[in-house]
């Protein structure tokens, strides 16, 4: 009876699952269909001392890699080796300053350059404007399994795992491109 009780109670919790997947796909959509109506140089937002946007984006972004990095670290220590009260503490700060740091990136990719896709778009700018969506999509879900009770236990590694991998795609695609492109100039 106890294995029936325990297939059944993991069966309700995998199905919590599906709506905080779909919320997250709801917001990445949302994200996609917003930057639509923004056509590549259109507006002009303010470069805070520095020569071009996308120089603004490619420091600001590499500051968010930096954060991120830091809390794909203190994760794995939380979750392999019972970390100390303080490591959670760094990375909840790690997570909200990369978060809060990663919203004028994403103002400037969606308001500034558009949501990108489309025949005579290259691939390149295709694959980073998906990867820059479904990183705040997968952020959103992450989110509500951090609030939400009896959520299936590998969700929220894996929703972590998608906003990391999400978020070095977008950067690798257009900061790293960036500096390998043009250089380290402001």
């Amino acid at each position: 009876m106890s294995l029936l009780a325990d297939v059944l109670t993991a069966s309700r919790r995998n199905l919590i699952a599906a709506p905080v997947l779909l919320a997250g796909a709801a917001v990445a959509v949302a994200l996609g269909v917003a930057g639509t109506h923004y056509w590549p140089g259109t507006r002009s937002l303010p470069m805070w001392g520095f020569s071009a946007p996308q120089i603004f984006k490619a420091y600001l972004s590499s500051l968010v890699l930096v954060f991120i990095v830091g809390q794909l670290l203190t994760a794995v220590w939380i979750y392999r080796f019972h970390a100390p009260k303080p490591v959670h503490v760094y990375h909840r700060l790690f997570g909200a300053l990369a978060f809060g740091l990663s919203l004028p990136v994403a103002f400037y990719c969606l308001y500034t350059f558009g949501f990108q896709i489309g025949h005579e778009v290259r691939p390149r700018v295709v694959v980073h404007s998906l990867a820059g969506v479904a990183c705040y999509g997968a952020f959103a879900s992450k989110m509500l399994t951090l609030r939400l009770k009896r959520t299936p236990n590998w969700l929220l590694p894996v929703l972590g795992g998608l906003v990391f991998t999400s978020f070095v795609l977008a950067w690798l695609l257009a900061s790293l491109w960036w500096f390998r492109t043009v250089g380290f100039a402001r």
